[in-house]
């Protein structure tokens, strides 16, 4: 019982559950990106369905109430991006772009959400292509970098190991129990009847008790192995080992590997950038000699007034 439902479990985590948290975290990922940056990536998947960017228009205002124009078969069609994990397309926001559609004489029109779309929403869609947030992770997956892309697997595969630890926890525990209940009564063990000596016959000497080999009191102990380094692993567990410290520290909102060289730096509310902020990012990793001198990509927040900036640690 414990095998089969153990095996059984883990089949259902690895194949269903990790899929689930991979789409997740990749939406949180893309919700951290700016909006044209995850604009554009859900325009270069529409290419593969023979959409391409409207050449005459001009570059639209970042931010959810702008509209995108696209071209398929001559004709122009409307694409609005709506990011955050947390949004709601209703009823009335599908009227919105409807209205957008035939007023421009538009072919057809396009929302993209990487929240969920609700009921009303789809029952009166006026035709247009509703895509929620698992749509658009599975639209616009290949095209993250392999970086970006790496990171949001490793995360998946972590939480799925875990839940598959747990789900062979739970089939012990209910093996165990299930072993209790069926086991059958045990009937109460009667002792053996005394020998009786036949006449003549001489007593058996007992045997010898077994001697026992005992080690000397001066053996020597084994030395427990020497701590690992903080740098200690391959090139992937020293990568995560960095993201998981410098995501610790306090002004640092977000951290991910975007390429095998470039470490993304996302900086909290709040955040200076200056010595004080990169100091401990590069202290961080000047502890693993054979990513010390990977480019730092420091990303303040959106709207703010610091600018995006590329450096390397050896500068401090």
């Amino acid at each position: 019982m414990t095998l089969t439902l153990g095996a059984a479990l883990t089949l259902y985590c690895w194949h269903v559950r990790r899929k689930q948290h991979e789409t997740r975290q990749g939406l949180v990922t893309l919700a951290g990106m700016r909006w044209r940056e995850f604009s554009n990536f859900v325009v270069e998947a529409l290419h593969a369905q023979g959409f391409e960017t409207d050449p005459q228009q001009t570059s639209p205002q970042s931010g959810q109430k702008s509209d995108v124009r696209l071209i398929r078969d001559g004709r122009t069609w409307l694409l609005s991006c709506k990011q955050g994990v947390k949004y709601r397309i209703d009823a009335a926001q599908v009227d919105s772009l409807a209205g957008s559609v035939n007023f421009h004489g538009a072919g057809g029109g396009i929302i993209a959400t990487l929240g969920h779309v609700q009921a009303d929403a789809r029952r009166n869609s006026h035709g247009l292509e509703l895509l929620d947030g698992r749509a658009v992770w599975a639209l616009v997956e290949h095209l993250l970098p392999n970086g970006l892309h790496q990171s949001v697997a490793h995360h998946a595969r972590r939480r799925t190991l875990l839940e598959i630890g747990l789900a062979w926890l739970l089939a012990v525990l209910l093996g165990v129990g299930a072993a209790f209940m069926l086991a059958p009564g045990e009937a109460p063990v009667q002792p053996p009847p005394a020998p009786t000596a036949a006449s003549g016959d001489a007593e058996t000497p007992p045997a010898p008790a077994p001697v026992q080999q005992t080690e000397p009191d001066n053996a020597a102990s084994p030395s427990p192995p020497p701590p690992a380094s903080p740098a200690a692993g391959d090139e992937a567990s020293q990568r995560e080992q960095i993201v998981s410290r410098i995501n610790a520290l306090p002004d640092v909102q977000r951290a991910a590997w975007s390429t095998r060289s470039t470490l993304l730096v996302g900086m909290a509310e709040g955040a200076v950038d200056g010595p004080e902020f990169v100091r401990p990012i590069c202290d961080i990793l000047g502890e693993y000699p054979d990513l010390r001198a990977s480019r730092v990509q420091l990303q303040p927040l959106d709207g703010g007034t610091q600018s995006v900036r590329f450096m390397q640690c050896h500068q401090y």
